[in-house]
């Protein structure tokens, strides 16, 4: 009877020590969870102007964009006169298709009209914390417009870089003309 007594007060003692390293170590600490306000990998941000007048916001219209192979849109029938957009991490170089005049899923007449852009740069990985890992700043953004046949074609008459680096997703990086 007596060693019975010891076993169950040691099991007493047992539960009542995993009960308090339970409550003294929760499963996620603190800096274990990303906070949303934490600036991570940027995206591309565009702002469009009219030609006539560079200093003059000109939203184009219904612009669609879409990342070259790829078979969603990333942007929709927009008709902002700045937009932000992600560039590949796994590359140094992403192309994208601006559609102005893009047409509804129902309007199959319409095809709007096509520019190619070309985005090259260099990626460097930065370590935010434990919580959030890396992001990728971008480096030396250029850009290259796909001249169609006849040139007259290309509703985009110019672009500009304005700021080569990337780290954050206030600044201008490029103007487009139309």
């Amino acid at each position: 009877m007596f060693g019975k007594k010891i076993k169950i007060q040691n099991f007493g003692a047992l539960i009542l020590g995993l009960f308090a390293l339970l409550i003294l170590n929760p499963g996620c600490q603190r800096d274990d969870i990303c906070p949303e306000s934490t600036l991570t990998t940027p995206f591309l941000k565009i702002a469009f102007f009219d030609i006539e007048d560079i200093t003059i916001p000109k939203p184009p219209v219904n612009l669609t964009v879409k990342a070259e192979g790829m078979e969603e849109n990333f942007l929709t029938r927009v008709n902002a006169s700045e937009i932000s957009i992600p560039l590949r991490t796994d590359l140094d170089i992403t192309t994208y298709e601006f559609i102005l005049n893009a047409p509804t899923t129902t309007d199959s007449i319409n095809t709007g009209n096509k520019d190619v852009l070309v985005f090259t740069y260099s990626t460097e990985q930065v370590y935010i914390n434990r919580a959030c890992s890396f992001k990728v700043t971008y480096q030396n953004l250029d850009e290259e417009l796909v001249q169609e046949v006849p040139a007259s074609e290309n509703w985009i008459k110019e672009i500009t870089v304005v700021q080569s680096t990337i780290d954050d997703e206030t600044t201008t990086n490029i103007s487009i003309f139309h």
